[in-house]
């Protein structure tokens, strides 16, 4: 079944581009919005310079995207990476770890999880008018104190 709000995803760790190591557990204390992305998903191409200007606009406050590519070949991430360029992070998951821990029901699909690491908002697809639902999560979410 796939994480719904309340729920919090296992500890997960993939390799970025440049083969470090980005542990989902490191960005406790953000606002974390996990993206999930692959070359050949069209509406993702559009999600992703939507969530690196989120990014841009609020990661002051404490919010940040992980951007988690699907492809099973690196050189199709690293093509439509360099189409749409974005400041956020990326790590790629050819095994498909990720999906399977969120239980992915589709692509693309993002989990905005909260300062402590537990699922607050779910957007399964994307179109342009699903920023602002988006948008209105993360300021909610970014105001939310710890624990409340």
């Amino acid at each position: 079944m796939a994480l719904q709000p309340g729920d919090a995803p296992p500890a997960l760790s993939a390799l970025r581009l440049d083969g470090s190591e980005l542990a989902l557990a490191t960005r406790r204390g953000q606002v974390v919005y996990v993206d999930f992305w692959a070359s050949w998903c069209a509406p993702c191409l559009q999600a992703m310079p939507a969530l690196d200007a989120l990014q841009d606009r609020y990661g002051a406050e404490g919010f940040t995207v992980i951007g988690v590519n699907v492809d099973t070949e690196r050189a199709a991430a690293v093509k439509m990476l360099e189409r749409v360029a974005v400041d956020f992070d990326i790590v790629l998951d050819p095994q498909g770890v990720w999906p399977q821990a969120f239980a992915l029901p589709a692509m693309p699909s993002g989990y905005l999880l909260d300062r402590e690491g537990v699922v607050r908002f779910v957007k399964t697809g994307y179109r342009t008018k699903d920023l602002p639902l988006i948008e209105a999560a993360v300021q909610r979410e970014l105001k939310r104190q710890p624990g409340g």
